[in-house]
Formats: structure tokens, sequence, C-alpha cells
């Protein structure tokens, strides 16, 4: 799951990009072939872009940003970037300045809301979901990110269920919701 996200935001970014009218870093040497011991069936899982990658498009967001402070979408590539890098830190200061631009924006608000639960600044988090539930009460990411936070980081799984139980309201058979349920202590 984790390959597929940095894959998905890797295809997102490039899209982005060519509608941004930015070029995407162009490789600097083939990518090395993989090692004799690694097998199709390793668990490692890798970026959809390698670190240089990664900086050369973290540039040119920035320049973006530079020329046109009022680009949130810019802003939003940004901490992206860094999102699927797995730098939250890096990330909360682009997810932030792109909410001073677009308050409203619910799937920027639940991003910001992960990577402060990233930094495990739990309460940030929750308020950061409860904020995008407002806006978008049957917001999927925002109440399973809430359940994870309860359920995972404060062991609190009567509420954990709680929020698995609006999902499922919401999203009958969710097979992610299920899952997450069946993992949580019974008690």
């Amino acid at each position: 799951m984790l390959v597929a996200g940095f894959v998905l935001g890797a295809v997102v970014t490039l899209i982005v990009m060519k509608q941004a009218g930015l070029q995407a870093p162009q490789p600097i040497a083939p990518p090395a072939k993989p090692a004799a011991a690694e097998t199709p069936s390793s668990n490692s899982a890798r970026p959809a872009f390698d670190p240089d990658q990664h900086n050369a498009m973290i540039a040119q967001f920035i320049e973006k940003t530079k020329s046109d402070p009022k680009d949130a979408s810019s802003k939003i590539m940004l901490a992206n970037i860094y999102y699927d890098k797995g730098d939250f830190i890096g990330a909360i200061p682009w997810y932030e300045e792109a909410l001073k631009l677009e308050p409203e924006n619910s799937d920027v608000i639940v991003d910001l809301g992960v990577c402060y639960r990233g930094n495990k600044q739990y309460q940030k988090a929750l308020k950061l979901f409860d904020r995008a539930l407002v806006l978008d009460p049957k917001k999927k990411q925002a109440l399973f990110n809430e359940a994870i936070v309860y359920g995972m980081d404060l062991k609190d799984v009567v509420k954990a269920r709680q929020m698995l139980d609006l999902i499922e309201k919401n999203y009958p058979g969710d097979a992610m919701a299920a899952q997450f349920r069946d993992s949580l202590p019974k008690k």
C-alpha cells in the first residue's frame, strides 16, 4: 500500500507539473539493477523518485511559489513532495501556507493532520480531522485517520470504534474499516 501511495503521488505530481508548465527532473544515471538477493516478493518499498529528483522538484516549486505567492497549488505540491518522502516536518509549513489561501480545502486539512500525527502531535491532528469533518461530515480520510489516532496512538478503542461506525454507516462494506476494526482489542 505504501508503494502504491508513492506511485500515485508521483503520477499526480507529474500531471500537476505538466499543467503548471514545469519540467520533470531527468534522472542523472539509469536506475540501478536490483541486487541478486532482491526478489520480486521483497517487501522493501522504493520511492517513486530518487532524492535528487525530489530535490529538483522541490527547487522548481519553490521558485514557482516565489514568482506567484498566491498560488496554493504549488504550495500543496511542495507539501505533497515532502509528504511522499515521509518528511512531515518539511510538509507542515507548506500545507499551512496553502491553507491560508484555501482555508476550506479538506484534503489539505487532512494531509496536515496526518503530518502532525506522524510527529506524535495527536491532539493537533485530531483538531484538523475534526475541522475537515465540519467541512465534509462524510470525509472518509478524516474519519479513518481519527480512528487510527484514537485506536493506535491514544489507545482509546471505544472512540476508535465510534469513528469506524461512522465510516461503516457512510461507506457500507468498507474493507479497510473492517480490517482495522478486527485489529483493535476486543475490549
